[in-house]
């Protein structure tokens, strides 16, 4: 009975506030007071049959009984029913199909107003840094003295370097070809040279350099770096509006990136030589200084093989001669490792396959913005149709 009771309040409460009915005039209608009107739609108080007949005379559109009550539910104790749920969406089928061509003609027309983007790939692989490779001779004798040659196996970054300030400087700086065959920099591109209001209060030189600070913040945006780690194969991708601009900074990437680990590795070989170098006359000069002390022990010694300590003095000088000797001996040949390895021009990254103009588009894929707003559109008019019922 209570339940009865506060459905049909319920049933009151939602008419009068779909009809926008104050209180005070639906309880002036039915002849009772408004604190009586909030008790019936509280379920509180039961309403007698005479209220009833008055709210009926007076709202003949107001319906005691549901008439959908009788209408098969989608949802029955928490389980789908997708018999009733497929015949509610047949019923609104013509909404649904209308609705969906719309959003889908909506979203393909939508994909129009992006700008077109061009994706440029080159590859890069790294080659053996067995520098030995190619010594000869030296490299045998090396081995035979139990010396190891010059080792400069750095290990680069290449994702760091790509996207290093350096390499983003000399891109945004240069001018690039365009299809038209205009000659083009990526600010005047990206028209980020164009007044606004905020340059009136700042000057020209301050201005010149927050543009370039946000091309090459920029410029990081549209390269992608990726590195597979079991064959070390890199491959760099650029996208930007110009497909000959993008295969062309690609490609100008590729050669920054083998011109600079070339040039820091030839650093590293140049200091060494200057280190064996300088060590190499420090102990030259300590080697004539010991073979100086022997001869002068030999000179005033002529006997010196039948006198047990002098004897012994000999031998400590003779060790330390032999021992310099040797000290300079291997410093000669890594001297000539050095020099060696300083004008070798061996490549430490090789370029596997250069960036050529692609013809094709890769942003925005127009098949995708078709299959995305149809799936949209379909799934929203579905649900409004699932919630309507």
């Amino acid at each position: 009975m209570e339940t009865r009771v506060n459905q049909l309040g319920q049933k009151i409460k939602r008419y009068r506030l779909l009809n926008d009915i104050r209180q005070e005039d639906m309880a002036d209608k039915m002849g009772v007071s408004r604190a009586t009107l909030i008790n019936y739609e509280k379920g509180h108080t039961a309403i007698n049959f005479d209220v009833l007949n008055r709210l009926k005379n007076f709202y003949p559109d107001f319906e005691l009984e549901d008439k959908e009550s009788d209408r098969p539910k989608i949802i029955t104790n928490s389980t789908i029913d997708f018999k009733v749920l497929l015949k509610a969406l047949i019923e609104k089928k013509i909404f649904i199909i209308f609705f969906t061509l719309f959003v889908t003609i909506l979203g393909t027309c939508s994909s129009f107003l992006f700008t077109k983007l061009y994706t440029a790939q080159i590859s890069l692989y790294p080659a053996k840094t067995d520098i030995s490779q190619g010594l000869g001779q030296f490299q045998s004798l090396a081995a035979n003295l139990g010396m190891n040659s010059a080792n400069s196996d750095q290990n680069f970054n290449i994702p760091d370097v790509v996207k290093s300030r350096r390499i983003s400087l000399n891109v945004v700086n240069q001018k690039w070809v365009s299809k038209s065959g205009k000659k083009i920099d990526l600010i005047n591109l990206w028209k980020l040279n164009k007044p606004s209001w905020i340059s009136t209060f700042n000057n020209n030189d301050i201005d010149s350099l927050v543009i370039i600070e946000k091309a090459t913040k920029r410029f990081k945006d549209h390269v992608k770096v990726t590195e597979d780690r079991m064959s070390g194969l890199i491959r760099v991708s650029t996208t930007f509006q110009d497909p000959f601009i993008a295969s062309a900074i690609a490609n100008f990437i590729g050669k920054q990136v083998e011109v600079y680990i070339q040039k820091e590795n030839s650093a590293q070989s140049t200091k060494e030589k200057i280190f064996i170098s300088d060590r190499l006359s420090i102990v030259k000069k300590e080697l004539e200084q010991t073979e100086s002390a022997l001869k002068n022990f030999k000179e005033r010694n002529r006997g010196y093989e039948e006198s047990p300590e002098l004897f012994m003095i000999f031998s400590q000088l003779f060790r330390e001669v032999e021992a310099k000797k040797q000290v300079y001996l291997t410093l000669q040949q890594q001297l000539e490792l050095a020099r060696i390895e300083e004008v070798k021009q061996s490549p430490i990254i090789h370029i596997l396959d250069y960036a050529v103009p692609p013809i094709r588009k890769s942003f925005p894929r127009r098949s995708v913005f078709i299959f995305t707003s149809f799936f949209i559109g379909l799934l929203f008019s579905s649900l409004n149709v699932i919630f309507r019922y």
